[in-house]
């Protein structure tokens, strides 16, 4: 994989291969856009790139370096994700699967400690004597004291060292923290670069095309639309228990229940924007949005998704003309 395999972002990916061809780069990137539109997967490859032996605005994909960078084991490169920091707390090597996949449901917010520990290793002098870059995934879960702890860091940043943070919410990060990164704006994507990167995932044909049309210009969102394969509203707009027994299906799991939760969401919305001439369906509209907001912020997915439903339920259905 290189640049090549990122879809639609030829405007960030400008600006990264400049930044990459003068290797005069910022303490701190910030990848803002929407979900699902190629900023880890950008992130990733601007690390892959930095530590590559060719030196050029790409990585090689074809010496050690990058090899490892592939199969996620570089030493150089730290990406922060969820796992990341439940292995942290585990604190214990021979930690089964099951025990990280349960911590790693349970993770919401950025802590310090990742944070410290993160620095602490960024600091420490390259194995490979070339660049360090940490990746902070979702970085608006930063809580505040783990922001404070990163600033010192961006700083006074040891050499050759870089942080990427990753997010579609930038607008929560501290301002003292946005004021240190270089912002690098990622856009959603065109409905056919989404449908083109689902064939290839062998998805095509109808549903393909109105997932991709559906999707916001996420890739991530058209995905779940396809998978996840919750109901449209008229199959349930009827039924009044129907929030409830939406919610009562969900997955136990948090970190399962909110991309479904979001995807029910989605779907609501889509259905409300064809009579956007409606009060009543702008007022919902609205009221979906801040659910969707609050869902992001760590509300109970399942009240997000009864309420969600109730809202749409209370619309008056359109008159026949």
């Amino acid at each position: 994989m290189s640049f090549s395999s990122i879809l639609g972002q030829e405007r960030a990916l400008r600006m990264i291969r400049v930044l990459l061809r003068s290797r005069r780069l910022p303490p701190a990137l910030l990848f803002c856009g929407p979900e699902g539109t190629g900023k880890k997967m950008a992130a990733l490859e601007l690390a892959k790139a930095l530590g590559c032996e060719a030196q050029g605005s790409d990585a090689c994909d074809a010496c050690t370096s990058c090899a490892q960078a592939q199969k996620g084991i570089a030493p150089d490169i730290q990406l922060i994700d969820a796992e990341y920091q439940a292995r942290l707390e585990l604190k214990d090597e021979d930690a089964t699967e099951k025990e990280v996949d349960d911590l790693i449901g349970k993770q919401r917010l950025i802590h310090i400690d990742t944070i410290r520990h993160a620095v602490g290793t960024l600091a420490r002098s390259s194995l490979l004597g070339g660049w360090k870059t940490a990746i902070l995934e979702n970085a608006h879960l930063l809580k505040t004291e783990a922001a404070n702890a990163m600033l010192k860091s961006l700083e006074e940043p040891p050499p050759r060292t870089l942080w990427i943070l990753v997010t579609h919410q930038d607008e929560r990060l501290l301002s003292t923290i946005r004021s240190r990164c270089h912002r690098v704006r990622f856009g959603p994507l065109a409905p056919a670069v989404v449908l083109e990167v689902l064939a290839s995932k062998g998805h095509d044909g109808p549903d393909a095309a109105k997932a991709a049309k559906d999707s916001g210009g996420s890739l991530s969102r058209a995905l779940s639309l396809l998978e996840n394969r919750c109901p449209e509203p008229p199959a349930w707009l009827a039924d009044p228990l129907a929030p409830f027994a939406l919610a009562d299906s969900l997955p136990r799991e948090l970190h399962l229940a909110r991309p479904l939760v979001e995807e029910h969401l989605v779907r609501m919305a889509c259905h409300l924007r064809g009579r956007y001439a409606c009060a009543a369906a702008r007022g919902a509209l609205r009221e979906l949005s801040g659910l969707r907001r609050a869902l992001a912020s760590n509300v109970d997915p399942r009240l997000a998704l009864e309420a969600a439903a109730l809202i749409l339920q209370s619309v008056p259905a359109p008159k026949d003309k």
